[in-house]
């Protein structure tokens, strides 16, 4: 019998009933047991209420992680709103943007992510009637349509759970691509979707309520907030650091709170990697380390997987904002033999290799990633056009080109749109990077499509690597001369101390395309 639906803010309430002394938050110095999440959360939602808040209204959430934004997700989330999340790293004109896109209702923020631009992000917004933030700043000056809400003020809120009616496809949340290839999409997430993906990820990680992840990735990424979502459901323990500019002060807060799980991006483990002591270390208690959020080179994941062979499992995964976030993963078991790949479709998921005339692909043959599940969205916001480019017959074209072994891994070749044509050729950009990445010193690199008169498109490549050490773009090439065929060789290497990322840690392909 298949389980009954439930919300997802009932994550949190269903921990906090059975639960409700663990400690469900740790950021810094201070802790949240999930009684007080919970009832914070449930004066966010009383608040929203009184202030005129109907089912599938949006709500924007503007806070760096911490007490805040998982407060206000589960509050908008109770309160039968979609919560619209944001990014402090955008501009304040672009955060009005979006807000205006979707029409949101309120907005949920901190004082330190708005500063003195809160009257530019909710200028001209004729639906916003609220803003909810801890602490007023007197410099700021709202449309006289706007109440502001303190966090003072939601104490006179009561603290009781609101009640509301749910269904699987009931808008839950609304997140935004990473725009590391181009303009970011607004990715329609119901409570179904979320829910079917969080059931999806515990199935493989087997979490339980003695798991503590230590949290770098923003809750507003797809990647860091699931790691919210799977450990609340649970009744886990989430320990928050901010701080990853500085990361050996994440590594002492991953030992001093006993984490048992990491989670990151290919620039997370690369900066670990080259800045810290990170692969020698010892952490007593931890029990898995996943990846997500792009390919990692396989150079990368050998060093990671030797290091940590017989301390800790290894998981590589791979997923889309638009699946909710995860589609794949590497069973362990099968890391050592598999590198490189993206591994099996997880629990509830089904993952096809298709041609371009829609018949599947053979064994080896390389064709598009196409993906089954309750946990695909419902489509890009207002954009019907984009939504049937991806979404077919209710199946998510992923724009991923890959082949299917013998054993059923699948591994991707690159992005159909990241393919470059060199003259006649079409080249892999994640085949170049993959190599390049296996010369030591690299600590990142990037191979990105420039126009060029007479091929129409050159690949010029962009290189971190380790402080102190001389790596010639001579060097560079010949090693490739070594291993790849000539039209798959960059004209030219750029060499950078950080390469652009955004707010997720992933690399901004794009911006490095104007670079002469």
């Amino acid at each position: 019998m298949a389980a009954a639906f439930m919300p997802v803010h009932a994550l949190l309430e269903q921990s906090a009933d059975r639960t409700p002394a663990a400690v469900a938050v740790v950021h810094g110095e201070a802790a949240w047991t999930y009684a007080q999440v919970e009832a914070l959360a449930n004066r966010v939602a009383g608040a929203l209420l009184e202030r005129g808040l109907t089912h599938g209204q949006r709500v924007g959430l503007l806070a760096d992680n911490g007490i805040d934004y998982i407060a206000g997700f589960f509050g908008i989330l109770k309160a039968g709103g979609c919560a619209v999340a944001l990014s402090g790293a955008n501009k304040a004109a672009t955060n009005n943007r979006l807000l205006a896109r979707t029409e949101a209702v309120a907005l949920v923020t901190r004082a330190a992510n708005v500063r003195r631009d809160l009257p530019e992000v909710v200028a001209d917004l004729p639906h916003l009637t609220s803003v909810i933030v801890d602490r007023a700043n007197p410099a700021w000056t709202l449309p006289e349509t706007v109440a502001l809400m303190t966090a003072a003020d939601l104490e006179s809120v009561a603290a009781d759970r609101p009640a509301g009616n749910f269904t699987p496809g009931d808008l839950c949340a609304l997140l935004f691509t990473s725009g590391s290839t181009g303009t970011p999409n607004g990715v329609t997430l119901t409570h179904g979707n979320l829910a079917a993906n969080t059931s999806q990820i515990q199935a493989y990680l087997n979490l339980t309520a003695d798991d503590r992840i230590m949290v770098v990735l923003p809750f507003h990424y797809s990647f860091g907030n699931s790691l919210l979502l799977t450990h609340f459901a649970v009744g886990g323990r989430v320990v928050i650091d901010n701080r990853f500019a500085y990361p050996a002060t994440v590594l002492e807060t991953m030992e001093s709170q006993k984490v048992t799980g990491f989670s990151g991006v290919p620039s997370t483990y690369a900066i670990l990697c080259a800045k810290t002591d990170f692969l020698d270390r010892d952490f007593p208690h931890l029990r898995y380390l996943t990846q997500a959020g792009g390919g990692m080179t396989p150079a990368l994941i050998r060093r990671i997987h030797t290091a940590f062979e017989n301390r800790a499992e290894v998981v590589i995964m791979y997923g889309q904002t638009e699946a909710s976030a995860r589609l794949s993963y590497v069973p362990p078991a099968r890391l050592a033999e598999k590198i490189g790949s993206i591994g099996v479709a997880i629990p509830g998921v089904t993952l096809s290799l298709l041609r371009t005339d829609g018949t599947a692909c053979g064994v080896d043959e390389v064709g598009e990633v196409v993906a089954e599940g309750d946990n695909i969205m419902r489509g890009y916001w207002e954009d019907p056009a984009e939504t049937a480019l991806v979404l077919k017959e209710g199946r998510l074209h992923t724009g991923d080109l890959g082949r299917r072994d013998a054993d059923g891994f699948i591994w991707l070749v690159d992005r159909i749109k990241n393919m470059i044509k060199v003259g006649a050729n079409r080249v892999s950009s994640r085949e170049v990077e993959d190599t390049i990445a296996e010369i030591e010193g690299v600590i990142e690199v990037c191979v990105v499509g420039v126009p060029d008169e007479i091929l129409g498109e050159a690949m010029e490549a962009h290189l971190v690597v380790a402080p102190g050490l001389e790596l010639s773009e001579q060097k560079i090439l010949a090693f490739l001369h070594e291993k790849l065929a000539m039209f798959k060789i960059p004209r030219k290497v750029h060499y950078h101390k950080e390469l652009p990322k955004n707010s997720s840690g992933k690399i901004l392909a794009v911006d490095l395309k104007n670079i002469k």
